[in-house]
């Protein structure tokens, strides 16, 4: 393979993060909520509201299907391009929509669509270029979609007092600008290319590596991708619900210490930057410990947070730690498992692999948001839906366990 020298690599890093940044502000959908539901712009209330945070996060994950393909056949740039264009009128067009149905289209199926088509081109630009650093550089790629939401939850804030739609107009452009500026810097590797002085790990049933290089119809025919795509939503649904619910569970009961909304959007903010911490975190595990080990490890104390997260809402301090502890959890799921796609079925069709991978956290997402006004309307209250979230993510732990890379047969 060739191995001559090529542009400085890490340039497709830096336009990654700041893709990804824009990307991020999908989770800020928590703090959004608190400015424009319950009749401040919105009818209805943030419980309602959700549905829409639950849309865009399936039409993201599901257009993820196409993204995949059209990347690997026309190139990352133009593809992340076009996603952010669409990113752009959704947010920008949601100034013009004051009924529930013209924000669950605008800013929940056109944003949402156009948040897919750019998510997976840096991962899969990222993946040719550190092969040596799977785990790391994909954790750093998506780091910005973690600690993006950081960043507009107080943009939102700043920008709700000039007007609902003049804040809807100015995250538009900003998320324009940074996608497309983002966008510039992907570009693929020449053809066999790896770094100098690496080889490519052997198969190991310890490792996780497979060593095979399969196509998409080869990889949904094998149980390894079913089991890989139910870990997936079973351990997405937690930290979903957690991101579109952790204010109106807050809010659900007046006596409870922490239902301030300046503290709220401070958790928003903090639990971003864990959850963009954890990308990198549980990337750079599962390099080292590989990506079962670092999966299980990540499951299993996520879903101890979950379970006993009912009982911090007396305390401002529990209830901050176990959020943002949640959040490094959930965000570790989209490091690890792009780095288990490339393990077990090759990195040469990542791109379109991984978007059908990805399908899980649309369905996660839907979900996750839905679930939480079922079981408080059906269980009354928040302490059943938290325990549920918990056991999901053991099971997903379990199924991680098993799992085992296929062979060529």
């Amino acid at each position: 393979m060739s191995i001559e020298k090529v542009r400085n690599r890490w340039i497709v890093v830096i336009g990654a993060i700041l893709i990804q940044l824009a990307l991020g502000s999908i989770y800020s959908w928590g703090t959004l909520t608190l400015f424009i539901s319950g009749g401040a712009f919105l009818e209805e209330p943030a419980e309602v509201t959700i549905y829409i945070f639950g849309v865009s996060l399936l039409f993201f994950g599901f257009t993820m299907i196409f993204a995949g393909k059209l990347q690997q056949k026309y190139g990352p740039k133009k593809i992340a391009v076009i996603g952010g264009i669409l990113i752009g009128i959704g947010a920008i067009s949601s100034a013009l929509m004051t009924t529930f149905i013209g924000m669950l289209i605008t800013y929940g199926i056109i944003f949402g669509m156009g948040i897919g088509f750019v998510y997976v081109c840096p991962i899969a630009c990222a993946a040719k270029w550190f092969p040596d650093k799977k785990g790391f550089i994909n954790g750093v790629a998506v780091a910005g979609f973690g600690a993006g939401a950081a960043l507009f939850n107080y943009l939102i804030k700043w920008f709700s007092v000039l007007s609902i739609p003049i804040m809807f107009i100015l995250l538009g452009i900003i998320y324009l600008a940074l996608v497309v500026g983002g966008a510039m810097t992907l570009t693929n590797p020449p053809e066999g290319w790896v770094p100098a002085g690496w080889t490519t790990p052997p198969p190991s049933e310890d490792t996780g590596i497979s060593g095979l290089d399969l196509n998409r119809k080869e990889m949904v025919k094998l149980r390894q991708f079913w089991m890989l795509w139910a870990a997936f939503i079973f351990t997405a649904i937690c930290g979903l619900m957690t991101i579109g619910a952790y204010s109106s569970f807050a809010k659900s009961d007046n006596t409870y210490l922490i239902n301030d909304i300046n503290f709220l959007v401070r958790v928003g903010a903090y639990a971003a930057l864990f959850n963009g911490l954890g990308r990198v975190f549980w990337g750079k595990m599962s390099d080292i410990i590989f990506y079962k080990r670092a999966m299980m490890i990540s499951f299993i104390i996520q879903a101890f947070l979950m379970i006993t997260l009912f009982f911090t809402s007396g305390s401002d301090i529990f209830f901050i730690i176990w959020i943002c502890a949640i959040y490094f959890c959930y965000g570790g799921n989209f490091a690890t498992f792009p780095t288990a796609t490339g393990d077990l079925f090759g990195t040469k069709n990542l791109g379109e692999n991984y978007g059908i991978v990805f399908t899980a956290y649309g369905i996660a997402g839907f979900l996750g948001a839905t679930m939480v006004l079922f079981f408080v309307i059906f269980f009354g209250g928040y302490m059943v839906l938290f325990i549920a979230m918990g056991v999901m993510s053991i099971l997903a732990a379990i199924i991680i366990f098993l799992l085992k890379p296929p062979v060529r047969e």
